[in-house]
């Protein structure tokens, strides 16, 4: 059964319990909690094994790099997703070329991020293709779910979890783990995460690389102008710790808080990954005029979520309390580990919270009005940011973006509420 069936099932088959609802968001789950998996085992290696310079540039580039995933959602994505509601098959050759750009483009800005943060040439250069390719493959996956391909999307999400975790675990179990051969791990894996999509898939996609760039510009001007703005905006609210640690207090300084991110990658994940399946079934419903399949929807988001996160809480919790050396051999002082723990918590407990009524307005093609948000969450949280950071150190910065999450919570809501007070 694929995504679209299951979006078009009758109520009494979506809402037949807490069964039903596990059994929707467990196969599509799978391959996000696989991939969330695999980089907490590469996390907890890199952090048993390399000095904090490294580990913290490591960290940045799982930061950067879902940048890099919403990036490509914005531009590409969303208007492939969008042409659910609109009918439209044209656009689809013009955002597979843009595509390429955007992956390149990406690579390019992530090694020129990483030789400022004083990243070894070589390392940077396979850590920024790394992160090009990645963000291809998120591309890949997100249209399997649009195209109704789950099985290739969740077959990538696994070949790349075993393929890391091996690698990193035979690194591991023969002492060679460093920098030079994680890069090559990580790379090798997002390269191989890519054969599940098939030859025909890249046969479309090199096929599209004839076309005229010039094309694309209607679909921005008209649509993901304001979707690239919101990212960008919002990236600023969610990230602005990681960059402006690292690059004013160094990577090494950005360790500790990576700690969090670390902790919660697996709640940090889930509320990446189930937008892009829930964001399409959400667009069909509008476009069919089925205001309960929306409801629907929105409701099974909002609970997977939370499901999610509190999972993750109690594995957090259990982590620090029973096997508090994993993340503490670096020398880090465990209240330190905790209060980072904590507000990184409170943090991933605001974004499960906003995530649906955002994703239901990307649906409804409200991408001017997320932007308008943008500005204000990220204003708030850079300054209060940096005003924290230089105040009062690293670990205080991240209140600073609790602040923003706070001002996108609440307007967002807002916002979902008139939505649907005009459609309901």
């Amino acid at each position: 059964m694929t995504i679209t069936d299951m979006a078009r099932l009758p109520r009494w088959r979506l809402t037949g319990g807490a069964l039903a609802t596990a059994m929707r968001y467990g196969v599509s789950a799978a391959g996000p909690v696989a991939v969330s998996g695999a980089h907490f085992l590469a996390s907890l290696i890199f952090l048993r094994n390399l000095p904090a310079h490294e580990f913290g540039l490591f960290s940045f580039v799982m930061v950067v790099v879902s940048f890099g995933m919403s990036l490509n959602v914005s531009l590409i994505s969303v208007p492939i997703t969008r042409n659910l509601v609109t009918g439209e098959t044209g656009t689809r050759p013009i955002c597979f070329q843009i595509n390429w750009l955007v992956c390149a483009g990406f690579a390019a800005l992530l090694f020129t991020a990483l030789c400022v943060g004083q990243a070894p040439l070589i390392e940077g250069a396979m850590l920024g293709l790394f992160g090009g390719i990645f963000t291809f493959r998120w591309f890949a996956r997100c249209f399997a779910f649009v195209d109704g391909r789950m099985p290739a999307a969740i077959h990538s999400d696994f070949i790349y979890s075993v393929s890391l975790m091996a690698g990193l675990g035979l690194l591991a179990f023969t002492h060679r783990v460093s920098f030079t051969a994680g890069s090559e791990v990580l790379l090798a894996a997002a390269l191989l995460a890519l054969i599940p999509f098939g030859a025909s898939f890249f046969r479309t996609q090199l096929v599209s690389l004839g076309g005229n760039p010039a094309r694309y510009w209607p679909i921005f001007r008209d649509l993901t102008r304001w979707s690239l703005i919101g990212v960008v905006l919002t990236e600023i609210t969610v990230n602005a710790h990681a960059y402006l640690v690292t690059f004013i207090s160094g990577p090494g300084s950005f360790a500790l808080l990576a700690l969090g991110m670390l902790l919660f990658r697996p709640a940090s994940l889930m509320q990446s990954a189930l937008p892009d399946l829930e964001r399409p079934a959400m667009a069909r419903a509008i476009a069919a005029n089925d205001i309960a399949a929306v409801a629907r929807v929105q409701h099974h988001f909002c609970w997977g979520l939370g499901a999610a996160w509190a999972v993750n809480l109690l594995a957090c919790a259990a982590l620090l309390a029973f096997f508090p050396l994993l993340v503490l051999k670096k020398g880090y002082a465990l209240h330190d580990v905790i209060l980072v723990a904590v507000l990184s918590a409170v943090i991933m407990a605001v974004r499960a919270w906003r995530t649906p009524p955002a994703v239901l307005l990307q649906a409804a093609g409200q991408f001017k009005e997320l932007a308008s948000i943008g500005t204000i969450s990220g204003a708030v949280s850079v300054a209060a940011t940096l005003a924290l950071l230089l105040t009062l150190g690293p670990i205080a910065s991240l209140a600073g973006i609790l602040m923003g999450e706070l001002v996108i919570l609440l307007r967002v809501r807002q916002m979902a509420q008139d939505w649907w007070k005009a459609n309901g």
